[in-house]
């Protein structure tokens, strides 16, 4: 205890973010940000990878990252001596797998740890065990919720922080994208069907889908004239200039990092309001919320949306860029998840 105060009275710590991750989505955005954003406070950043699934997509990408991420090969005693070899200050943990593991390694080594839950979607029931096991296991530590629907159903204590991005700078924001677009993984919770249906619907626009999943294929087949498949690219970086409306047709969601990005980028959101995107879009001002689930009911909003006048659309996708900036932003959101670090090694 007396080392964690003595820590406590540094303006610098040693953070490891720890993660058990392959692919691209919104976790790995998340840590992608967190890691910069605390390293641009003056605090040292590691990335910490539990298993080595060879080139990664996002924190191998960007030189920065690549820098500060480590891959181990799965063990929990390799994962004890890393941690302990590093002198970590903080683990955050990231996903369910890190979670367990994390904790029990940070209670054996005496060590501040903090746990951030992302998910909203229910998965499989090997999927729900084990968030059943994290969720249980996580009771007494410091435990940080993206949402407050999430943190409901967390049911232990937990910090309330959104997630956040790092707002695009001025000459990457675009008010001139044709594509309806659909971004994120290709399975049933995000509801990929829907959107090919709204598509199927609205003949009359151009619509597009990002990414990739186990519906992928058959959405393929069945894909009206007016939609494209993208498939999952490496950064939407390049394509966001191209975007007029980002349409969220999830069943069940935290606060997806998309939304707050195409936000960013002056693109507004047309979602069902659903996990904690009610307290992201203000309804007719920075975007648009759908009630209930049915895709006609997403067609009629998205409709509207498209009947709008130019000078009208502009005004909310101007303020859907101003909310990223004032509530959204890395400089917004990183100090108070630094609060809970210091909260984490106090107690």
């Amino acid at each position: 205890m007396q080392h964690k105060v003595n820590i406590m009275s540094r303006s610098s710590l040693n953070i490891a973010l720890l993660a058990d991750s392959r692919s691209f989505g919104g976790i790995e955005s998340h840590i992608a940000n967190l890691a910069l954003g605390l390293e641009q406070s003056g605090h040292r950043v590691l990335i910490v990878l539990m298993a080595n699934y060879g080139e990664h997509p996002v924190f191998d990408a960007n030189p920065k990252l690549r820098a500060k991420t480590i891959k181990l090969s799965g063990g929990v005693v390799e994962l004890y001596n890393t941690l302990d070899k590093l002198s970590v200050d903080v683990v955050h943990t990231h996903g369910y797998k890190a979670g367990i593991i994390g904790r029990f390694v940070c209670r054996m080594q005496d060590k501040a740890v903090v746990s951030t839950f992302h998910a909203g979607e229910r998965g499989s029931l090997k999927i729900r065990f084990y968030r059943w096991l994290d969720r249980i296991s996580a009771k007494g530590h410091q435990c940080i919720s993206v949402s407050q629907p999430i943190a409901r159903e967390l049911g232990i204590s937990s910090d309330v922080i959104q997630n956040f991005v790092e707002p695009a700078t001025t000459k990457n924001v675009s008010f001139g994208g044709r594509q309806l677009a659909f971004v994120g993984r290709f399975s049933a919770e995000k509801g990929p069907d829907t959107f090919v249906k709204v598509a199927a619907s609205m003949p009359e626009h151009i619509f597009a889908m990002y990414g990739a999943g186990p519906q992928f294929s058959s959405l393929d087949k069945c894909k009206p004239l007016n939609m494209c498949l993208l498939g999952q690219v490496p950064s939407m970086l390049p394509h966001w200039q191209d975007i007029k409306v980002l349409c969220i047709t999830s069943r069940a969601e935290g606060l997806p990092l998309v939304a707050l990005e195409a936000m960013a980028h002056g693109i507004p959101v047309v979602s069902y309001a659903v996990g904690g995107l009610p307290s992201l879009i203000d309804h007719g001002n920075n975007g648009w919320l759908v009630e209930g689930h049915e895709p006609s009911q997403f067609i009629a909003a998205l409709t509207q949306v498209m009947q709008l006048s130019q000078s009208r659309f502009k005004l909310i996708a101007q303020n859907a860029r101003k909310t990223i900036l004032d509530k959204f932003s890395t400089s917004a959101v990183v100090p108070q998840i630094e609060t809970v670090y210091r909260q984490a090694l106090g107690g």
